[in-house]
């Protein structure tokens, strides 16, 4: 080694690659063929960040070299990948691993790759084999632990960060997943305090930043989320992950001025495609008044279409953007189906993967059953659950090959057991791309999703083309907008003639109820008065037990005539899980309800039995327009209180009419919003009248709850939707 190569050497290993480029240089200009000088200047060249001349010098050494190297394979490697040649850079990594098996950077290094392409079974391969080589290889226990994540193995993803941790503890990295680990396997509190100690260890690391403001936020804890997520955007200011959630964050806490701030200093550091959707897409949770709908409305298809003019585009869309537009549905407008249209056409322009067509589509299809899934988060002790279980169990016993598709968190409580009996049950990862391929692989005949626009990850799948049809159903009250479905399963006692204009998708109205074979929380056998329950007092006590969000402007007007009509009446409103909106309705009651606003009270989160037994204490409930209760209104039935109800045409504003109708109690039914106030006032001031109302609809709410009527339609309706795919 000559004294330049030498000296060259010496700097590169110093830590001053830049340095050591010219001496490199010099000594292949004299000897352009030298073998140290190519590998050694090429290795600096990567280091260096010169990309296409540490490609061309390492091209040449292992062009040149008697006998393979490893080192030049896996340095070569490295390269590519950095140039986006993942595919070549697999085949050196693997040309590395033949030349020398026990090189454990190189299987590591193999498994990102293959993690890349979607290949988990290989990548998972390549990490273990780095690990046999290597066990104290942190790196490689890391990259297993995020593949099982990602392929949905939480027990293992678990097992191997706590030994990452335990072999590393300052690895952010580990201990961020660790928490986002818990918290899918419904660990909140271990979560809470992991990330705690985590973020008091780390106290500047963004992604432990970042989980922190997620556990605090689902613990309740909205200002220790919000200060979580500014301490990380401190230590990175332009922080996508962390603007996003910090940004939802302030708009679900009624404070959409500050969301905008927070995405505008975000934008000013770097562009960023996913932050200009969420921007653009923003829509207010307590409006302030029905202008301020009609703006956001406006403003929202106005955005969309600068967007596609701007050409943005989305790597990822679920990570990069991962938002839905749930609020739009209960504006009360009717022109969901076009904000919607706007919302999947911009979306599948800046990401066009979006458009997946699942393979087996292209085949014949295979012999046998049909095969059906439903995708859904839901399928527990929650409103889609307790919708759809007997509808479930009834395919599970048809002749169908079913499979439901779990979303996390995943919560394995009696309903949900019950629900999954007698089908293939897949846990998916956060993942669109490899969730999308496993229910690709599946090769369904008819893909059910319940709730799309209520979560993320099922409207981004709700793009592709998984099954021969697909469906979406009443989970959440709106059509999807998106071409990939084919029909929105609904039923006819909620959709009047000519309600197909809503919907993007073709209309299927099932007769019977909605919920059908609904598992009703039974009342308590004594059932506590209203002084026991927290609100004494000798007025008419009326309550609207749904969440904030429903609540419309347009609807203050006749709370305000029932509260003045009614003067000595209390009016109940459930506390929003974040405090912020239950302090801006708050506000806007103060302007829209003037002193009455001082009679409405608001009560905290219960469970169903005890949500049941305080509506049991009030007068009249009152069901909002333009938007009504669903599930909540099938759990007040029970209760025996009146209700008053304005349907309006869209499904949404139906439920309780339709309740009422099937019970004979359609006095309570009002034609317009003067009708509405004066029902509330009458039935509040008639106690008469309200417990004969009271007794026949106990009567009658346990036929409503046991009415199956819809079941065996359903399973009619499938088979024959898989039928005509298969023909």
């Amino acid at each position: 080694m000559n004294d330049t190569l030498r000296q060259a050497v010496q700097l590169h290993q110093a830590g001053c690659p830049a340095d050591a480029l010219p001496l490199y240089a010099q000594v292949l200009a004299d000897e352009p063929d030298h073998p140290a000088a190519l590998y050694y200047g090429g290795v600096a060249a990567w280091t260096a960040g010169q990309l296409e001349l540490a490609h061309e010098r390492l091209d040449r050494v292992i062009a040149i070299s008697p006998q393979p190297v490893a080192d030049a394979h896996y340095h070569r490697a490295l390269v590519l990948a950095a140039l986006g040649r993942d595919a070549d850079a697999v085949a050196d990594y693997q040309a590395a691993l033949r030349l020398k098996p026990g090189f454990a950077a190189a299987q590591n290094n193999l498994g990102v790759l293959l993690r890349r392409a979607g290949e988990l079974a290989a990548a998972d391969a390549s990490f273990a084999a780095a690990l046999q080589i290597d066990p104290a290889h942190v790196d490689a226990r890391y990259n297993r632990a995020l593949t099982a994540f990602q392929r949905g193995d939480l027990a293992l993803a678990q097992t191997l960060l706590r030994e990452c941790i335990k072999r590393a503890p300052d690895h952010d990295g580990a201990r961020a997943t660790l928490v986002d680990v818990l918290t899918d396997l419904g660990e909140r509190a271990e979560a809470l305090t992991l990330a705690r100690a985590s973020v008091k260890r780390l106290p500047t690391s963004p992604p432990l930043c970042n989980a922190l403001g997620q556990a605090e936020e689902a613990a309740g804890n909205a200002d220790a989320a919000r200060a979580a997520y500014r301490n990380g955007l401190q230590a990175d200011p332009g922080n996508a992950t962390l603007t996003m959630n910090l940004a939802l964050l302030e708009n679900e806490s009624a404070n959409p001025v500050a969301a905008q701030g927070v995405y505008a200093a975000a934008l000013a550091v770097r562009d960023h495609g996913g932050l200009r959707f969420r921007r653009a897409t923003q829509l207010p949770v307590i409006p302030e008044s029905e202008a301020q709908i009609d703006e956001a409305r406006a403003s929202f298809v106005a955005n969309l279409q600068r967007l596609r003019e701007s050409g943005v585009r989305l790597d990822d869309p679920l990570n990069d953007f991962g938002d839905t537009p749930f609020y739009l549905s209960y504006h009360g407008r009717d022109d969901d189906r076009a904000l919607l249209g706007e919302l999947a056409q911009t979306l599948r322009a800046a990401a066009p993967s979006l458009a997946f067509v699942a393979p087996h589509l292209d085949q014949a299809r295979r012999s046998g059953r049909p095969r059906v899934g439903v995708c859904s988060q839901f399928l527990y002790n929650h409103s889609v659950g307790r919708a759809l279980h007997a509808v479930i169990a009834a395919l599970a016993k048809a002749d169908i090959d079913l499979h439901l598709f779990q979303i996390p968190p995943l919560i394995n409580d009696s309903l949900a057991q019950k629900i999954s009996q007698g089908a293939t049950l897949h846990r998916l990862p956060f993942d669109l791309a490899v969730a999308r391929e496993h229910i690709a692989a599946t090769g369904l005949d008819l893909l059910i999703y319940p709730e799309i626009g209520m979560e993320a990850l099922t409207y981004y799948l709700a793009h592709a083309r998984l099954a021969r049809v697909q469906w979406n159903t009443l989970g959440h009250p709106c059509t999807s907008g998106l071409p990939a479905i084919d029909t929105y399963v609904s039923y006819a006692a909620l959709e009047p003639v000519g309600n197909e204009r809503f919907y993007s998708e073709s209309l299927l109205r099932l007769p019977g109820l909605p919920f059908p074979d609904y598992p009703a929380e039974p009342l308590p056998a004594r059932l506590r008065d209203r002084t026991a329950l927290g609100f004494g007092g000798g007025g008419p006590l009326l309550i609207c037990p749904q969440s904030l969000f429903k609540l419309m402007p347009q609807f203050d007007a006749t709370l305000r005539q029932v509260l003045d009509e009614c003067p000595e009446a209390t009016l109940l409103l459930p506390e929003a899980a974040n405090a912020g909106q239950t302090a801006a309705i708050q506000r806007r009651f103060a302007q829209s309800l003037g002193a009455a606003s001082g009679r409405v009270k608001f009560f905290g989160r219960r469970s169903r039995a005890e949500f049941t037994e305080l509506i049991a204490a009030c007068d009249v409930l009152l069901d909002p327009f333009p938007v009504g209760g669903g599930i909540s209104t099938w759990d007040a039935l029970a209760a025996g209180t009146p209700i008053v109800t304005l349907p309006g045409t869209a499904m949404r504003s139906r439920f309780a009419s339709a309740a009422l109708a099937r019970a004979g109690l359609t006095a309570t039914v009002a034609a317009d919003a003067a009708h509405y106030s004066a029902l509330a006032v009458q039935m509040a001031q008639d106690r008469e009248a309200r417990d004969s109302w009271r007794m026949q609809m106990v009567t009658a709410a346990g036929e409503i709850h046991r009415d199956s009527t819809a079941v065996a339609e359903w399973v009619a309706a499938v088979l024959a939707a898989t039928n005509t795919a298969s023909a």
